[in-house]
């Protein structure tokens, strides 16, 4: 009976009755294949372990975000919310994955039980094959003895059949027909082992060519289920690729509208403490008139204050210092202006106090005379002329 060519039955027969080399080369093939279906089960059982162990690695960074102004922290906000996200694909990724890692192991298992099933069964049918026809070389090498022992005593006993011996002759003919007896004994059972070889051979050939299409059913069925299970890994690799390139590009849009100039206003506006800089301290000597002991002194900041100011209004101008509209005041510090409506001065300048008036604040409002600018100061700065 010929076979298709091109299969694992008709490329794999033995080529005699004790050895079964072809099935084994077609086992060993199969085995190997498995231990490959292992290794991809291992690889995407580590991947998948390694996409969750990193989403939670992720998730644990996002908790250390520092908080920023303006444009740069809604980026940062953004970066935050979207690594967020990111550990949370890779959760559903790592458990997608691990999805397929348990459907291999099943695939994987149950090829490996109908493997084992063919291969014992063929085994089987070749042992028993093998076993009778080792007992039918020995039938054949005790059918050959016998036969040439009952021709050599045929022949002994025709040699003596004209002798002068008439009991030789007699346990000539006796010898030669027992040798006979046991020629045709040993001639049965050779026959008999010879078909029982032939029977064992037909049925080994079924079995042989019965397992070698369970294996070839099997290692085809292995390809085309690795071949997709790479095919649904690299999609899922791809899908959470593509993914990822929307999270980043939600960050790059954020990140774009980030202006460092907007930003340092920002921080300025929300955390500003002073405009002006910390002033020198002055030598006070003791005894030294009211005007001056008065002078501002750093408070726990280090900071300098003037007395507070007051809102301009012709009504609340509290007349100290006489009538005259023309008071004249001399700096004994320097005073730089935090606002619009105050007015520089070194120490030494001129200032006539227009208004003639010291506010109930402590400010006055006066000329600078040596820089011709108008505006509020305070008192403690000035002494009168």
């Amino acid at each position: 009976m010929a076979y298709p060519p091109g299969t694992f039955k008709g490329s794999f027969w033995e080529t005699d009755f004790l050895t079964q080399h072809g099935f084994d080369a077609v086992v060993l093939h199969v085995k190997d294949g498995q231990r490959s279906s292992k290794t991809l089960e291992d690889y995407l059982k580590m991947r998948a372990r390694a996409e969750d162990e990193y989403s939670k690695a992720l998730l644990k960074l996002t908790k250390s975000f520092p908080a920023d102004y303006g444009g740069l922290g809604k980026a940062v906000d953004e970066l935050k919310a979207e690594a967020e996200t990111e550990a949370t694909v890779h959760a559903l990724t790592a458990a997608k994955i691990q999805e397929e890692v348990t459907k291999l192991t099943e695939f994987r298992e149950k090829q490996k039980e109908e493997r084992k099933k063919a291969e014992e069964v063929v085994h089987k049918s070749h042992k028993f094959k093998a076993d009778l026809y080792r007992k039918m070389l020995n039938c054949k090498n005790t059918y050959e003895g016998k036969f040439k022992a009952a021709e050599k005593a045929e022949s002994d006993a025709e040699k003596l059949k004209f002798g002068t011996k008439p009991k030789e002759v007699e346990k000539a003919r006796k010898v030669a027909h027992q040798c006979q007896a046991s020629s045709m004994k040993a001639d049965e059972d050779y026959k008999m082992s010879v078909t029982a070889v032939e029977n064992a051979r037909k049925c080994w050939v079924r079995e042989h060519a019965d397992g070698c299409d369970t294996l070839q059913r099997l290692e085809e069925d292995r390809i085309v289920y690795l071949r997709n299970m790479i095919w649904i890994f690299t999609n899922l690799v791809s899908d959470l690729c593509v993914r990822l390139d929307d999270s980043r590009e939600k960050i790059r849009l954020v990140a774009e509208l980030c202006n460092e100039d907007t930003d340092i206003q920002d921080f300025i506006k929300a955390k500003s403490t002073s405009t002006s800089p910390l002033q020198a301290v002055e030598y006070i000597p003791c005894g030294a008139p009211d005007s001056v002991q008065n002078h501002p002194t750093p408070n726990h900041n280090n900071m300098i204050y003037a007395a507070p100011k007051p809102k301009l209004s012709n009504s609340r101008h509290i007349y100290e210092v006489g009538e005259d509209p023309d008071d004249l005041y001399e700096a004994i510090y320097d005073y730089s202006p935090a606002n619009a409506d105050e007015v520089g001065m070194e120490c030494g300048d001129r200032i006539q106090v227009t208004l003639g008036a010291v506010t109930e604040d402590g400010w006055l409002y006066g000329l600078n005379t040596r820089t011709q600018l108008r505006g509020l100061l305070p008192k403690n700065y000035v002494q009168e002329v």
